[in-house]
Parts: C-alpha cells; structure tokens; sequence
C-alpha cells in the first residue's frame, strides 16, 4: 500500500513552523539588475 499522507512523527512541531512563517514573512527576495536581491521588511 502507497502512503500519500506524511506520517505524524515526520510532521515538524508548531514552533517550528512559526519560526519558519517568520522568516518567510521577513525575508523577500526581488530581481535587481537580473540578479536575486534578498532583503528584509524589519
């Protein structure tokens, strides 16, 4: 049987996810001159 769903133990924590939604929030990233700036929205 194929398992589609990921298990629970594989799943990470509540607090790592905030901290990762964090820094996605904080963190962009645009084209400059064809090339990839990363900045931040602090």
């Amino acid at each position: 049987m194929i398992e589609i769903f990921t298990p629970e133990e594989m799943k990470p924590s509540e607090k790592t996810l905030n901290i990762i939604r964090q820094i996605a929030y904080t963190y962009r990233v645009m084209k400059v001159n064809g090339k990839l700036e990363a900045y931040c929205l602090n």
